[in-house]
């Protein structure tokens, strides 16, 4: 009896050991599989940081042309003031040589 109880312990222990062994093994794979999930991502997140970035000089360049865009307008816009003044002061000088002639 002593020896058909130490042959059935040994079989609980060595189904102990497979199924740990089981476990370790799969937990390992997990790993892996993690790791190779990490070094993707990782990829994918220095792409993005990328395009971001280049994203990000667009915008400013961008701002950068609206800013130049606009401090013309307001330049044609003053230019464009000007010119009618000059343009009110000639007709009324020639409307005085007129008036002489």
């Amino acid at each position: 009896m002593e020896s058909s109880n130490r042959k059935v312990m040994k079989e609980m222990h060595d189904d102990s050991f497979e199924l740990l062994e089981e476990k370790v093994l799969s937990a390992v794979r997990r790993i892996q599989d993690l790791k190779t999930e990490n070094e993707a991502l990782a990829v994918q997140r220095d792409e993005l940081a990328r395009q971001v970035e280049a994203l990000n000089d667009r915008a400013n360049r961008a701002e950068s042309e609206l800013a130049d865009a606009r401090s013309q307008a307001a330049q044609v816009d003053r230019m464009e003031d000007k010119r009618k003044l000059i343009e009110e002061k000639v007709g009324g000088l020639l409307d005085k040589l007129d008036s002489i002639a």
